[in-house]
């Protein structure tokens, strides 16, 4: 049924109505009154086009920081735990993030490694790397590789190439990376002024960026005046959000619930890890990548990387445009099949930040006390 005040619409001008949302979704979030006016619709359609085709669907939309900003370094390491504490891994790398920045982790297909991603102050990144290694002595996991970036991004959705009523990707496989907005002159974000209210601001609109200030004021038990003020004059004017991410992709962690929910059976996760690039290389592997929908995120440095999630029923073209990408730099890539339903992904460490100092923790000795009496405790369980 038509919206008052709109013509009847045929269903590829909902989906380019769907796809035009989006991509404003991307750029300011779920602002719907400025997305109808920069659109030049109905506030009620456009509410209404959101809620039907986004959160319906089960698009989470969700603050992608920008890490930079906050002057966090992407780090990258693959482990693989030792056998007394594979079935802890998940929990330990949980521990990891509440003690020493590990942003998100994924299991590998069919070895079993865990891709591990911090974003790791970078006056704290060397402590931090030692940290890893000093872990892999005392036997929990051995390192295969810990590799450093300069900066890491999240993708947006390229939702032109979506259907929303079916689920479905309209990709022309034969066009492979000759599509526009290569990314390859994209540059990292300069150190900028933060503070803790801010984290605790930004946290909230990672896990839902749905919620109004109001809710948000309430929740962390912050003046509304107060909030208000860091959102306007330090969130919005110093750019700590680099965008907002409508997750297609279907991966979320119901905090109510206490649990990650995914939708199986829909994408096959791979990452993409290649060392040791020259300026040409990086060019050239952000023209082939950001050409492709499924890009999911991004980080380079002397290293790069990509997160790609593939629909299913594309297997076998994904691998053929994997095999195109890493043709020049084969014997420096590396490619994981990964386990989403093994997977956690977290929100900026907010708890590391030591709002009197105005600074990033990180204790060395502390933190290895810390793993000392995990890896103990651990062992008297398994005993």
């Amino acid at each position: 049924m038509a919206l008052i005040g709109e013509q009847k619409e045929s269903k590829k001008d909902v989906n380019t109505r769907t796809a035009q949302l989006v991509q404003l979704l991307t750029e300011i979030g779920p602002d719907i009154p400025e997305i109808a006016r920069r659109l030049g619709q109905f506030k009620e359609s456009v509410r209404y086009r959101y809620k039907e085709k986004i959160v319906n669907r089960g698009f989470a939309v969700q603050a992608a920081v920008d890490h930079e900003r906050f002057g966090l370094k992407r780090i990258i390491f693959v482990v693989d735990f030792a056998p007394q504490y594979k079935e802890y891994a998940a929990a330990i790398l949980t521990a990891m993030h509440d003690l020493a920045y590990v942003n998100s982790f994924a299991k590998t297909l069919p070895d079993g490694l865990f891709v591990v991603n911090a974003s790791v102050p970078v006056e704290h990144a060397e402590n931090f790397s030692q940290f890893i290694n000093l872990l892999s002595q005392k036997g929990l996991f051995s390192v295969q590789r810990v590799l450093p970036f300069d900066w890491f991004r999240t993708q947006p959705m390229r939702a032109e190439f979506h259907d929303f009523d079916t689920g479905r990707w309209d990709f022309d496989w034969s066009s492979g990376t000759s599509l526009g907005n290569t990314g390859a002159d994209y540059f990292p974000s300069q150190r900028t002024r933060f503070d803790y209210t801010d984290l605790l601001i930004i946290k909230e609109l990672q896990i839902d960026a749905n919620q109004s200030l109001v809710e948000i004021s309430e929740k962390l038990k912050i003046g509304y005046k107060k909030l208000s003020w860091h959102y306007a004059s330090h969130v919005l004017k110093n750019h700590l959000i680099k965008s907002y991410r409508v997750n297609w992709m279907g991966t979320r962690y119901d905090y109510k619930l206490e649990k990650a929910l995914h939708r199986k059976h829909r994408y096959l996760a791979v990452d993409l890890l290649v060392a040791n690039i020259s300026e040409y290389e990086r060019m050239e592997l952000m023209a082939k990548t950001n050409g492709v929908p499924f890009l999911w995120g991004e980080a380079c440095g002397k290293h790069y990387f990509a997160e790609f999630a593939f629909p299913v029923d594309t297997i076998t073209e994904a691998f053929q445009l994997l095999e195109n990408i890493i043709a020049p730099v084969r014997e420096r890539a590396t490619y994981y099949v990964m386990d989403i339903t093994n997977a956690l992904s977290f929100t900026v460490c907010s708890q590391l930040y030591d709002q009197g100092e105005k600074r990033w923790m990180f204790n060395s000795p502390e933190l290895a006390s810390r793993f000392d009496n995990l890896i103990l405790k651990i062992r008297e369980h398994s005993g």
